[in-house]
């Protein structure tokens, strides 16, 4: 996909983040790993609000068996005013976020980023 970025544009920056949801949840499945996302999404848009950040969050992967997991993380990003260690906030949020709905982090990368999803 091609987008045009300049300085005032913002754009979405995408992570994923690969762990594994609570141990010993037998009947975790697919549907209800997805729905503790929407909560992941719903905190982190108030946590930001009046930041004009978009968040999605999106189990791109899940494992019924051992409850592994791959989640696809994308937020608005202002490159003209969000410098690293705003990135690095963001970021640990998202982490503190998915911790709280039973989500154990084992790696998380940066995968690219996109024309902003607003």
């Amino acid at each position: 996909m091609v987008y045009r970025e300049t300085i005032t544009s913002a754009i979405t920056f995408y992570y994923l983040f690969n762990g594994m949801f609570r141990e010993g949840e037998e009947t975790l499945t697919f549907d209800f790993a997805d729905s503790n996302l929407v909560e992941v999404e719903e905190s982190l848009e108030k946590e930001f609000q009046g930041t004009a950040r978009k968040f999605d969050v999106d189990l791109d992967n899940f494992d019924e068996e051992n409850n592994y997991a791959e989640i696809l993380v994308g937020f608005t990003v202002w490159p003209y005013e969000d410098d690293d260690s705003e990135i690095a906030i963001i970021v640990n949020t998202i982490h503190d976020e998915l911790e709280k709905v039973g989500f154990i982090e084992d790696d998380r990368y940066f995968v690219g980023d996109g024309p902003d999803n607003r």
